[in-house]
């Protein structure tokens, strides 16, 4: 048996559907990939967005979200990143996430895989940060599945990426959570958003991914934000029941 998942990330919404981001209308580009998501074959198993949702945190654009979301609602998680809202997210996708000490989480159990989402958002900060507790409560809940590949889903990196102004807004306690994966052998993918490319790396035994946004596409190994002409993508993952995985990006026709 193999598990499908499906990565969006960083849709930076806004209420109003006209306001542009950096000259980019990132409703539009969120409806082209959104459109898309019911003709991928095999269906997936889950959809996880990871991030960034909506980049003017307004709970009327989390409610207009979920509405081209809802085909996906049994089978979505979502966690926030720098620019979204836990009390909105936690209102308007209820059977998304959960609340753990503070930090909206999920942890999705399949026959040999567990999707586990975790909550990096540090208000008023576009750096990351998942705290003590936060980490106390991962190390527990990995010692007790030890039996589970696990997968791990976050909005920033635990890995520097080469790019120097995104690697001043990371994972702040990165040192931490490393220690903690570099435990659990079982911890074979770890996925993120946040820096709008597509990046690999690794950690412990572990695969560090990260998908390009739906919203504004990043060039990657800058010294400054440069942004460049390619339409939204999401990221399609394949897991084995041995362990082995497969993935791509998959960039949205225009």
């Amino acid at each position: 048996m193999s598990v499908r998942l499906l990565q969006i990330s960083d849709c930076h919404l806004f209420t109003d559907p006209a306001t542009l981001l950096r000259g980019i209308a990132t409703w539009s580009r969120f409806e082209q990939l959104v459109a898309e998501l019911p003709h991928v074959a095999p269906a997936p198993d889950l959809l996880l967005v990871t991030g960034d949702t909506a980049h003017d945190e307004l709970l009327t654009t989390y409610q207009a979200a979920v509405k081209q979301l809802a085909p996906w609602e049994s089978r979505l998680r979502i966690i926030p990143g720098n620019h979204d809202h836990r009390e909105s997210i936690l209102a308007t996708f209820p059977n998304g996430c959960r609340l753990v000490q503070d930090r909206l989480n999920f942890a999705v159990q399949f026959e040999r895989w567990q999707v586990v989402g975790l909550d990096t958002h540090l208000p008023g900060s576009t750096s990351g940060r998942l705290g003590r507790e936060q980490l106390d409560w991962l190390s527990s809940h990995l010692n007790a599945t030890r039996e589970s590949w696990t997968v791990l889903a976050m909005h920033h990196p635990p890995l520097l990426v080469q790019s120097p102004w995104l690697d001043a807004i990371g994972l702040e306690d990165r040192d931490d959570f490393a220690e903690i994966v570099r435990a659990h052998g079982h911890v074979r993918l770890i996925l993120c958003g946040h820096i709008h490319q597509a990046y690999t790396g690794s950690l412990g035994h572990a695969t560090v991914l990260t998908t390009p946004a739906v919203g504004p596409q990043f060039r990657p190994r800058t010294e400054k934000l440069e942004i460049l002409d390619l339409p939204p993508a999401y990221r399609l993952l394949d897991l084995q029941d041995s362990g082995q995985w497969s993935s791509q990006v998959m960039l949205a026709c225009k």
